[in-house]
């Protein structure tokens, strides 16, 4: 009797319980490896692990961020670029009074202001060019031309006046035959991704960067005071993993 209850009562069960084709294909994904195996898994693990901490590091000349042709004016916004450009031109127009009749002098002028602006962006682009490093060969390299060995580049600074715009915070490595400008972090949030800092990282900890010395501080106690916006080499570091929220101490004004 038990059994004969028990015959029909698990047929009765399991059958529906296809259940049995629903549990199977429920169960699959977890226990074929569809969520847990490497169709599931794989996209979602291997991208975060190719750009988490434990990567390795990649080989050959790695970007550093993503430097265009306006990054020289991050954290300025267009409003302030445009106003700018109108105020100084109608402050420049006045130089062709007489030439050109109203309105066409206040053209001219916002034109010339216009042209001024392109020119120092495009000189302020020839110092600090798009950064590259190849830590096979331990190389810094500055735009397309100019490459220096890591150990060269022996100076990191926080620029006085980015530091003064809280929402843009940007790097500069200089040595005697190259210099570069990272932007870490402007209002939009970190500016680099983790291959690009887990690189600059590791290229900091090659370079020779330390806190300027002089004759009557030979230590370099009161680098900071002797030599505003300079960083050592551990500041520079953590700028780089951790750069700070918006607001908070810099290393240059500690």
């Amino acid at each position: 009797m038990t059994a004969g209850t028990g015959g029909p009562g698990a047929p009765d069960h399991d059958e529906p319980g296809p259940d049995g084709p629903g549990s199977p294909d429920h169960d699959e994904p977890g226990e074929g490896g569809d969520a847990d195996g490497p169709d599931a898994d794989g996209p979602d693990a291997d991208g975060p692990d190719a750009d988490g901490p434990d990567a390795p590091l990649p080989s050959g000349w790695v970007r550093i961020g993503e430097r265009s042709w306006w990054s020289s004016w991050a954290g300025y916004s267009a409003v302030f670029v445009v106003t700018t450009i109108v105020y100084f031109g109608a402050q420049a127009g006045r130089f062709f009074d007489g030439l050109v009749p109203f309105p066409s002098d206040l053209l001219l002028g916002a034109v010339l202001i216009a042209a001024l602006m392109w020119v120092a962006t495009a000189v302020r682009n020839a110092i600090y060019p798009q950064p590259w490093v190849n830590l096979d060969t331990d190389q810094l390299r500055a735009g397309t031309r100019r490459t220096v060995a890591l150990a060269d580049v022996d100076r990191a600074l926080v620029p006085l006046d980015p530091a003064l715009r809280s929402d843009v915070l940007v790097l500069r490595l200089t040595a005697k035959e190259a210099r570069v400008e990272i932007i870490l972090r402007d209002r939009r949030g970190p500016r680099l991704d983790g291959t690009s800092t887990r690189v600059l990282a590791e290229a900091l900890r090659r370079t020779s960067v330390a806190m300027p010395t002089s004759a009557t501080d030979p230590t370099g106690r009161f680098g900071r005071y002797n030599f505003p916006g300079h960083i050592g080499l551990g500041d520079a570091i953590a700028l780089v993993e951790h750069p700070p929220v918006p607001g908070a101490p810099l290393p240059a004004s500690w």
